[in-house]
C-alpha cells in the first residue's frame, strides 16, 4: 500500500480554483445566479458566455480605436526627421519582444495544461480498468455459482433420492445439502449486489473523446502560438531591414492575430472559470452525475476514503464470504454422509468438482476484497483532481493571461506599425523626373540667346509656344523653383517674340496638306526665323 496516499491525504481546493468562482456570475438579465459548476444548465452556460464577452467588447473597442488612429494618420502627409522613425522602430521591436516572451508564456501554459489533462485521462483509464475488472470478477463468480455450482448440486440431490437404510442419516445429508445450497444462493445474490451498481460506469467514451480531443487541441494551440512567433519575425526582420512590404504584410496579418488573440482570451477566460467552479468540489459534480443505481454513499466514500466509514461492498463481500465457508462446512458433511451411504455411486468425482468450485469462488471473492478497498480508487481520484486543478487550471490561466497580453500588445503593434512604414524609406513628395529638360539654361539676355531658345521650344498644332510636357512614368505633382523660374523664362520668350514680329514656328501654308504629298517650297521643311538661323527638320523635335 506504499504506492498510495494516506487515509489523511485528502484533495484541497487550489487558491486559483477559489478566486476564479469568486469571479461573480450573471445572465443575460444581469441577474447574480448560483456559481456551482453545472455543465447542462443553460443559465450556467449563459453566465459563461458573457464572461466570455468582455475580451469580445475589448477587441471592438480596439478596432474602433484602430480605425480611428488609421482615419487620423491617412492624410498625414508630413514628412518625419529620422531620429523620429528610429524612435518608433525602437519601439516597434520592444513591443515584438514583449510580444514574443507572452507567446513564450503561453506556449509554457499550454504544456502545463496537456500535462493536467493527460493525468485526469490515465487516472480515469485507471479507474475504468478497475470497475471493468471489478464486474468481470463478480460475473465469474456469478456464473460459477450458479451455472456450476447449483447443476451439480441438484444431480447431487437426485442420487441422494435412492432408498437407503439409514433414515437418521439420510435426513441429515439433506439438510447439510440444503445448506450448502443456501449459502450459495446468497453468495450469488452477494456478488450480484455488488456488479449492479457498477453496471452504469463506463468511462469508455468519455476517454476515448477526451484522447481525440487532447490530440486536436494541444498541437493546435502550438501551430497558432508558432504563427504568431512567425508574425513577430517578419515584423523585426521588417524594422530591421527598414522593409515597408513586411511592415505592410504585418498591419494586414496583424489585425488577424488581434482578433484571435481577443477571441481567444474569451474562449480561456470562460473555460478557466468553469474549471475553476468544477474544482471548488468534483466530488459532488461526480455525484450529480452518477448513475440512478450508484448510491451516493459509495460514491462519497470512494472519493473521500475517510476512516471509519464501512465500505458497502466489502460488508457484501463479507457477506458472501461468510456464506461460501458456511457452504464448504455442510459440503464437509454432505462428502462423509454420502460417501457411507452410497459407496457405490461415483459420488467422489461430483463432489471433488464441488469442492473445486468452491474454493475457485473463494478465491474470487479474495480478489475482489483486494480490489473494492477505496484506497486504490481514491488515489486516481486524486491523481485527476489534482492534475486538472492544480496544473491544468494553472496552465489555463498562463494561457489566458498570455493571450490578453499578446492582444494588448499586437494591438500597440499594428498601431506603430501602421504608423511607422508610411515614413520607411519614404518617396519624396513629389515624384523625379528622370528624363532631362527641355529647358536646361538660365533665361536668355539677348535676341541672338531668345532666338536659340526659341528653336527649341514646342509647339501646339496652332503654331504657338505650348508649356513644357514633362514625359516618363511619374506626374509633378509639386514644381520646385527651378521648374517655376523655367516656366517663367518661356513666358518672357513669348512676350519678347511677339513684340519683334518674329514669325513663328509652324509650317508654311503650302504644308498643310497630306503628309504623302509633301509639296511646297521647303519640301517638308519648317521656316526659319531669319537667314541665319538653321533650318529645323521635323525628327528635331522628337
Amino acid at each position: 500500500m506504499g504506492d498510495y496516499h494516506e487515509f489523511t491525504d485528502q484533495y484541497k481546493v487550489p487558491v486559483i480554483a477559489k478566486l476564479l468562482h469568486a469571479l461573480p456570475h450573471y445572465n443575460i438579465t444581469f441577474h447574480k445566479i448560483n456559481s456551482t459548476f453545472r455543465p447542462n444548465d443553460e443559465i450556467y452556460l449563459e453566465s459563461l458566455g458573457i464572461l466570455g464577452s468582455v475580451p469580445a467588447a475589448l477587441l471592438i473597442v480596439s478596432l474602433l480605436g484602430l480605425l480611428f488612429y488609421l482615419m487620423t494618420r491617412c492624410c498625414d502627409r508630413k514628412p518625419r526627421p529620422a531620429h523620429s522613425i528610429t524612435s518608433l522602430k525602437v519601439a516597434l521591436s520592444i513591443v515584438t519582444v514583449m510580444c514574443c516572451a507572452a507567446i513564450g508564456l503561453g506556449l509554457y501554459g499550454n504544456d502545463d495544461l496537456h500535462n493536467g489533462l493527460l493525468e485526469v485521462l490515465t487516472a480515469g483509464r485507471k479507474v475504468d480498468n478497475l470497475v471493468t475488472t471489478i464486474r468481470n470478477q463478480t460475473h465469474i463468480l456469478e456464473n460459477t455459482l450458479t451455472n456450476r455450482i447449483r447443476p451439480q448440486l441438484v444431480e447431487l440431490a437426485d442420487i441422494f433420492d435412492q432408498p437407503v437404510s439409514n433414515q437418521t442419516a439420510l435426513s441429515k445429508l439433506f439438510v447439510s445439502l440444503n445448506i450448502v445450497q443456501g449459502n450459495v444462493t446468497l453468495a450469488t445474490n452477494a456478488a450480484s449486489d455488488i456488479r449492479r451498481p457498477l453496471m452504469g460506469i463506463s468511462m469508455t467514451h468519455f476517454l476515448t473523446r477526451g484522447d481525440q480531443w487532447e490530440l486536436i487541441r494541444w498541437p493546435g494551440t502550438v501551430a497558432t502560438l508558432a504563427l504568431l512567433l512567425v508574425l513577430c519575425a517578419v515584423l523585426l526582420v521588417g524594422v530591421a531591414r527598414h522593409s515597408r512590404c513586411a511592415l505592410i504584410l504585418f498591419s494586414v496579418c496583424g489585425l488577424l492575430a488581434v482578433t484571435g488573440s481577443w477571441l481567444m482570451s474569451g474562449l480561456y477566460l470562460s473555460s478557466s472559470v468553469a474549471v475553476g467552479d468544477l474544482c471548488i468540489s468534483p466530488a459532488d459534480f461526480l455525484v450529480s452525475t452518477a448513475p440512478r443505481d450508484l448510491p451516493t454513499n459509495v460514491l462519497l466514500h470512494y472519493t473521500q476514503c475517510e476512516p471509519g466509514h464501512t465500505n458497502p461492498f466489502t460488508q457484501r463481500l463479507r457477506e458472501s464470504q461468510n456464506s461460501l465457508n458456511n457452504a464448504r462446512s455442510a459440503m464437509a458433511t454432505v462428502m462423509k454422509i454420502s460417501l457411507v451411504l452410497f459407496k457405490s455411486s461415483g459420488l467422489q468425482p461430483k463432489l471433488g468438482a464441488v469442492n473445486a468450485d468452491l474454493n475457485s469462488s473463494e478465491r474470487l471473492l479474495t480478489q475482489l476484497t483486494a480490489l473494492v478497498d477505496c484506497k486504490a480508487v481514491h488515489h486516481n481520484f486524486l491523481a485527476a483532481a489534482r492534475g486538472l486543478c492544480e496544473g491544468g487550471l494553472l496552465g489555463l490561466v498562463l494561457m489566458l493571461i498570455a493571450s490578453f497580453i499578446a492582444a494588448i500588445l499586437l494591438t500597440i503593434m499594428v498601431w506603430v506599425d501602421s504608423h511607422t512604414w508610411i515614413y520607411i524609406r519614404k518617396r519624396n513628395d513629389y515624384a523625379q523626373v528622370d528624363e532631362p529638360s527641355y529647358i536646361s539654361h538660365p533665361a536668355p539676355q539677348n535676341h541672338q540667346q531668345m532666338m536659340n531658345a526659341a528653336r527649341t521650344l514646342p509647339r501646339n498644332h496652332n503654331g504657338h509656344f505650348s508649356p513644357p510636357v514633362i514625359s516618363g512614368s511619374h506626374t509633378l505633382q509639386h514644381p520646385n523653383k527651378r521648374q517655376q523660374h523655367e516656366m517663367m523664362a518661356h513666358a518672357h520668350i513669348q512676350q519678347n517674340m511677339r513684340a519683334m514680329g518674329t514669325h513663328t514656328l509652324g509650317r508654311l501654308p503650302s504644308h498643310n496638306h497630306s503628309p504623302t504629298h509633301m509639296t511646297g517650297p521647303n519640301n517638308g521643311k519648317y521656316a526659319t526665323l531669319s537667314k541665319q538661323c538653321k533650318t529645323l527638320e521635323a525628327n528635331d523635335f522628337y
